[in-house]
């Protein structure tokens, strides 16, 4: 990924209003590691990349319990 493109999903994240807690438990990596990838440009792997992205694009809020 982009770095440009990195921005537009940690923006499109925000946006949605997901917590960084979710998309790492949804890719199946600690939190920390989506803020690094997130605002340093942190490797992940490609399968780890398309979850994020996946999530991200697939979001539509959570049910309140």
């Amino acid at each position: 990924m982009e770095e440009t493109d990195i921005e537009r999903y940690r923006l499109k994240r925000l946006s949605k209003r997901i917590k960084s807690k979710e998309v790492a438990s949804y890719v199946g990596v600690h939190i920390t590691t989506i803020s690094h990838f997130e605002n340093r440009g942190y490797p992940m792997s490609k399968e780890k990349i398309e979850k994020y992205r996946e999530y991200i694009d697939d979001y539509e809020g959570s049910e309140l319990a």
